[in-house]
């Protein structure tokens, strides 16, 4: 009598057993899959996590996401032909160095952080305002090398007014000394600055609002 007691026992804790294994699979199997980070428009541009839009570059271009807390929001790699360190990479950064609102003022901050722990000593050779995107802005051009390490690099930087704040978008080409630039890689760089949209507000942006509204 109780031995039949005990077998049933299991044998309902087992049925238990499996009828939850059985739910949980099937929550499993109904929940959503997580959205990839960037979302094809028929536009020929991608949405990146519903906050930014732009034209990405062709295949062979992976995309570098920061996590928080990093030094900048998105960007783009590809490894090219030749010795090490052949590469460019291209992103959008809404936290460049400095904290002047001035753009020139900004500029000149920024330029002398610039490649800093590189070793890169980054020379500006070039410099003037301009619109990205319909914002001012002002467009940089750079170039350094390290002998120690035997590698050089070239580099574009838009530093642009949005608002209140100073974002940037910034490619850098890095190749060894006897190395030689490519413009392609700049090609698609400027594609994807010049295509940039924002479709959200950012932190910053909605709290100077609340800012406003409170009066302060």
């Amino acid at each position: 009598m109780h031995h039949k007691i005990k077998i049933t026992g299991i044998l309902g804790t087992a049925v238990a057993i499996a009828a939850m294994f059985g739910i949980l699979a099937g929550c499993a199997t109904l929940a959503e899959k997580p959205k990839p980070a960037m979302v094809p428009t028929e536009r020929g541009t991608v949405v990146f996590l519903e906050k930014y839009e732009f034209k990405r570059p062709p295949a062979g271009w992976a995309l570098m996401q920061s996590v928080e807390g990093g030094d900048w929001e998105l960007g783009f790699l590809k490894m090219e032909k030749g010795d090490f360190p052949s590469q460019t990479t291209f992103m959008y950064d809404d936290l460049p160095y400095g904290g002047q609102r001035d753009l020139e003022t900004r500029a000149q901050y920024y330029c002398s952080r610039f490649l800093f722990n590189s070793g890169i000593e980054a020379r500006v050779t070039q410099s003037e305002k301009t619109k990205i995107i319909g914002l001012d802005a002002v467009a940089i051009s750079m170039e350094g090398e390290n002998p120690n390490r035997k590698e050089k690099a070239k580099s574009k930087v838009y530093l642009v007014k949005k608002g209140n704040r100073v974002i940037s978008f910034v490619c850098t080409q890095w190749r060894p000394l006897n190395g030689t630039y490519s413009q392609e890689p700049f090609d698609h760089f400027e594609a994807f600055v010049q295509s940039f949209k924002f479709l959200k507000k950012n932190f910053y942006e909605n709290f100077e609002e609340e800012l406003t509204k409170a009066g302060l």
